[in-house]
């Protein structure tokens, strides 16, 4: 037989008319191949065939490993000389050069005789399941080195969170559903006085901690509403009964399926928190009394309404029942009670309550010294009055001297009927209140010191004007006689000579022209005795103003036609300057006329020679007020008048020719209007009278 023949005949697939066989050679899952002792492969199922291809006479070792030779370590050939099956993994190639990792099993098939005819091999592809292996081996090395850290990191935050829980200074508990206390942190014993852990389970329940019911009902309620709290500030109860003010923080605890398992709460102490706010309270209570004693003392002269408004702020923000001050008196011997409140009227009808000598008693003893004496309980005094104190249930008394200026004015006595010791700050409250009163005091005293000199020195006044007056009077007297005297004498002479005219019969027509003459001198000055009159009248009689609204214009008019004869006499020129649309003035048309009529009657004087006399009329920068003007270049006013001119009898005017009464009359007559008269002048330039008059 040729070497083709036998190679064929060696390839031959032995199986082929097996149907039962091929059909389960087919259905399996891994790859089957049969190799004869040559190594070649002489049956395989389809499987190998479409992964690794197959040409009749194909070596094993060079179809699965691309191999020129066998395998050093070859299952096929193990199984032909031990007749045995073996195990290995075997990295295999296929067909479109991929590798692969399979578990192959070689197992000997024998003939009826035992020989061995050829090595089953099976191979199943476990590259998918090492690829995976390895992935879950890592997974599984990085699981378990993130569980290790996230253990190490648990006990790390626990150990944290112990910490924490242990060294808070804030009071840590937590409870059952039903509030009793599971465990408390050292804070939270010592806050309810425990000291060991293992006093715990006797603390029972975190309700009974609540000193007032409705607040435990308000708490719960909002726990079960809102699943925490959140600084709920109550006042709790500790294993001695003392009460404290705390601040309640608490959360739910759940589980898993979200049922209750129980509450963490955090109580913080805040008792010396709300004393400190308590005592920042007090003192910006007790600043404001400072304030509100030293507004009073500032905007008050009146002592007794002093002394009364401080005690009533006293018994207000001291929460004290009876307030005495004492005033010493002008010889500095005796203590007056001055103002009291809080006290008895049976009390205070006692004598020597109402007064007491200087240094008998705390009460004197305390402003003789200038120092605070502090009486805690009165039952433990010497004092022999206090009995009297005693029996109005009054039990501590605080004696506060007040000081003005360095001098000792009185004591302020401050009683309480509860027996309790006095604080640095309340002493140091009332001495400052002390210092109030005792500024309030001078200031009475100034006050009262400068009202009494005040009325002297107006008694004074009142006496030199009386003697002005009557000065002023004699004065008046003389000139009055003086300028009526002389009209008078010639009224009387031209009467005398018409008498002699008459006596002699010699009223004839030819004296009709004398005797006309007369009885005109006679007019001119019975009307000059008649305008002195009037102006007396006018200075010494404030008369009624009856305010109505007027033109100034029309009444600077009707004025100037008064005095027009005069003025063209003179040869004055009037010159008016009047701004447009000026509102009218509201005054009595009269008065105002007589003032104006006055100044330009004056200004008519000061230029006997001729001159210029100028009326201005304009809105004045001073709201709701008209200014007027009135100006002469007349022989002006001395400097050294100046100050005199307004002055009722002050004149330059020769005598007989005024009594110095019409500036004074024109300046009256402003001032009752409201309004305002000021001069100007220099000495041959001429002067300028300003007025302001109010509008309407």
């Amino acid at each position: 037989m040729s070497p083709t023949e036998s190679r064929g005949a060696q390839i031959r697939d032995p199986f082929r008319d097996d149907e039962t066989f091929q059909a389960l050679l087919q259905s399996v899952t891994d790859y089957v191949i049969a190799i004869n002792r040559n190594y070649q492969i002489i049956m395989a199922n389809d499987l190998f065939k479409n992964k690794f291809g197959m040409h009749p006479g194909d070596n094993c070792f060079r179809l699965l490993k691309d191999r020129d030779e066998k395998c050093e370590h070859c299952l096929v050939e193990k199984s032909f000389q031990d007749g045995q099956s073996h195990w290995s993994e075997e990295t295999v190639v296929m067909g479109d050069g991929k590798t692969a990792l399979v578990n192959a099993k070689s197992t000997p098939v024998k003939n009826e005789k035992g020989e061995i005819i050829y090595v089953l091999e099976t191979a199943t592809d476990i590259t998918e399941k090492k690829q995976f292996q390895h992935g879950l081996d890592k997974i599984e090395g990085n699981f378990k080195g993130v569980l290790t850290e996230r253990l190490r990191g648990l006990q790390k935050s626990e150990e944290k969170y112990r910490t924490i829980f242990e060294r808070s200074r804030d009071a840590i508990i937590l409870t059952d559903p039903d509030g009793n206390i599971l465990e408390a942190n050292q804070a939270g014993l010592h806050m309810l006085g425990y000291t060991k852990k293992e006093q715990v389970p006797n603390i029972g329940s975190a309700l009974s901690l609540f000193k007032d019911r409705e607040a435990l009902r308000n708490f719960q309620k909002e726990v079960f509403t809102e699943g925490f709290v959140d600084e709920f500030e109550t006042r709790l109860v500790d294993k001695e009964g003392r009460v404290f003010d705390a601040l309640l923080t608490s959360n739910v605890i759940l589980d898993r399926n979200g049922e209750i398992t129980g509450y963490v709460v955090i109580v913080r102490d805040i008792t010396k928190r709300k004393r400190a706010q308590t005592q920042i309270e007090i003192r910006n209570i007790r600043l404001a009394a400072l304030n509100s004693v030293s507004t009073t003392v500032s905007s008050s002269l009146k002592l007794e309404e002093v002394l009364l408004s401080t005690i009533d702020k006293i018994l207000e923000i001291l929460g004290t029942e009876g307030v005495r001050i004492y005033l010493l008196d002008d010889e500095q011997e005796m203590l007056n009670l001055t103002a009291h409140k809080g006290l008895s009227q049976g009390f205070i009808s006692k004598a020597h309550v109402r007064s007491r000598e200087v240094g008998d008693g705390f009460l004197g003893k305390t402003v003789r010294t200038g120092k605070v004496r502090v009486v805690d309980n009165l039952l433990h005094s010497e004092d022999p009055y206090l009995g009297f104190l005693l029996d109005q249930g009054f039990k501590s008394t605080i004696y506060i001297p007040l000081i003005s200026k360095g001098r000792p004015m009185g004591v302020m006595c401050v009683s309480s009927r509860s027996a309790f010791r006095f604080s640095e700050e309340y002493v140091e409250f009332l001495t400052a209140i002390g210092n109030q009163i005792g500024v309030a005091i001078g200031n009475a005293n100034l006050y009262e010191n400068t009202k009494e000199a005040y009325r002297e020195l107006r008694e004074a006044q009142e006496q030199v004007i009386r003697t002005e007056k009557l000065a002023s009077l004699g004065k008046l007297a003389a000139i009055i006689a003086h300028e009526i005297n002389n009209p008078i004498a010639a009224v009387l002479t031209y009467i005398k000579l018409m008498m002699k005219i008459l006596d002699e019969d010699q009223f004839s027509p030819e004296r009709f022209d004398d005797i006309a003459r007369y009885l005109g001198t006679m007019e001119s000055e019975t009307a000059r005795c008649g305008a002195i009159v009037k102006n007396l009248l006018t200075f010494s009689r404030k008369s009624e103003i009856t305010i109505e609204a007027h033109r100034i214009q029309e009444i600077i008019d009707r004025t100037l036609v008064l005095i027009d004869h005069d003025l063209q006499m003179k040869g004055i020129e009037v010159q008016k300057q009047v701004d447009t649309d000026l509102p009218m003035i509201k005054g009595d048309f009269k008065q105002i006329q007589q003032a104006l009529l006055n100044l330009m009657g004056n200004a008519s004087e000061a230029m006997p020679s001729g001159g210029i006399l100028t009326v201005r009329l304009t809105r004045s920068q001073r709201e709701d007020f008209l200014d007027i003007e009135i100006a002469d270049t007349g022989c002006g006013i001395p400097e050294e008048h100046m100050k005199s001119i307004f002055e009722p009898f002050f004149t330059t005017k020769e005598e007989g020719k005024g009594v110095g009464l019409g500036l004074s009359v024109a300046y009256g007559i402003i001032t009752r209007h409201g309004g305002t008269l000021e001069v100007e002048s220099r000495p041959e330039k001429g002067s300028i009278f300003r007025l302001q008059l109010p509008t309407d």
